[in-house]
């Protein structure tokens, strides 16, 4: 070979090694090492499945490569620890949210519940989906905020959050497949108020044992207040009845479900389960928006290991019927608080007697 020709080619390559490449433009960018330029050609990365990716020794941060697993399809990059997924073509389709919404009273004080469900076409399983609660000024989203740090399924409203609007969002994340999918977010539901002192609620009245078969059981719950003036979702009261045997609750309902009369002061709620528990010591508990109002307990005290009054020990009226008691008996409690039994008679649905 001609050595000047030599000499020529050692030089333009030796320039070359140490600034811009570029293929198919002779005007690479300056930013880049590798300037690729082409309107009828791609840039064709290493294609493999996953055991041929995981075959590769000591992968440098940064290696990319084009996974193809099955109907799977990825780009992915080594993070120095793991081959990450950066995006995989919307063939597979993103997962969706669906049937979001939030339960638990729009009260100061109280904890929201966010629930939703997630689906994917592919059946692609859900990896940590993204959580958000956002507050705004009206029903239409007026001055909308993402709360700071209100980033999980529960959220407790604060006094920042009284007359605002209230709104949960979700964005589903797959961890295979087309991974994010888009947030999807509950109309505003509001204004937050602040827990109400006008009403107050209380377990007034039973009955659970007498003579023969047990017969006209009944709970009663007295809130104060006349008809109008009682709490707007009395889904949030739950009644629980408890068996002393081992602390746990059975036949929970909410006083929405119950029978109700009112007179000019109170509204009575009445509950009539067949099968009040009569072994003592055993319970009821009452809660509200707020969580549990009270646990009582006859014939002796036990402390609650499930439901609504989970970890509390209950307080015995010191008051009990017997297996010889009257039918039409009831344990009362009196305006002041303090019970007693009628023996032969019960003022189910209406102001007690004492």
């Amino acid at each position: 070979m001609n050595k000047s020709l030599l000499l020529f080619i050692l030089i333009a390559f030796s320039y070359h090694a140490f600034s811009q490449v570029g293929i198919g433009t002779e005007t690479p960018d300056d930013s880049a090492i590798l300037d690729l330029s082409s309107t009828t050609q791609g840039f064709l990365l290493p294609r493999m499945n996953e055991e041929q990716r995981d075959a590769i020794s000591n992968p440098a941060t940064g290696l990319l490569i084009y996974l193809i697993e099955g109907t799977q399809q990825c780009l992915q990059v080594y993070n120095g620890t793991e081959w990450e997924t950066i995006y995989c073509p919307t063939t597979n389709t993103v997962p969706t949210a669906t049937g979001v919404s939030i339960s638990g009273a729009l009260t100061v004080g109280v904890e929201l519940t966010a629930t939703y469900s997630y689906q994917d076409a592919e059946s692609d399983i859900e990896d940590i989906s993204l959580f958000q609660w956002y507050r705004a000024d009206d029903a239409s989203g007026t001055n909308e905020i993402a709360i700071a740090s209100a980033t999980t399924l529960n959220y407790t409203l604060t006094s920042t959050d009284d007359a605002k609007y209230i709104s949960f969002g979700v964005t589903p994340i797959a961890a295979t497949g087309a991974i994010a999918g888009l947030e999807v977010k509950t109309s505003y539901t509001g204004p937050v108020g602040t827990a109400s002192a006008t009403n107050d609620a209380r377990i007034n009245e039973f009955h659970y044992d007498n003579a023969s078969t047990d017969v006209n059981e009944f709970v009663e719950i007295r809130i104060t207040g006349d008809l109008a003036s009682q709490p707007a979702d009395l889904s949030l009261y739950t009644i629980s009845l408890y068996n002393g045997n081992g602390g746990t609750n059975y036949h929970p309902e909410t006083l929405n479900n119950l029978t109700r009369t009112c007179d000019a002061s109170n509204c009575y709620y009445v509950y009539e389960p067949s099968d009040i528990q009569n072994g003592g010591p055993d319970g009821i508990a009452l809660s509200g928006p707020l969580g549990l109002i009270e646990l009582l307990s006859y014939e002796g005290t036990f402390t609650a290991t499930d439901g609504i009054a989970s970890g509390v020990l209950s307080t015995d009226v010191g008051v009990s019927e017997t297996g010889s008691a009257d039918a039409n008996g009831a344990i009362e409690r009196s305006l002041a608080g303090a019970w007693s039994l009628s023996a032969s008679s019960n003022t189910k649905g209406a102001e007690n007697s004492l």
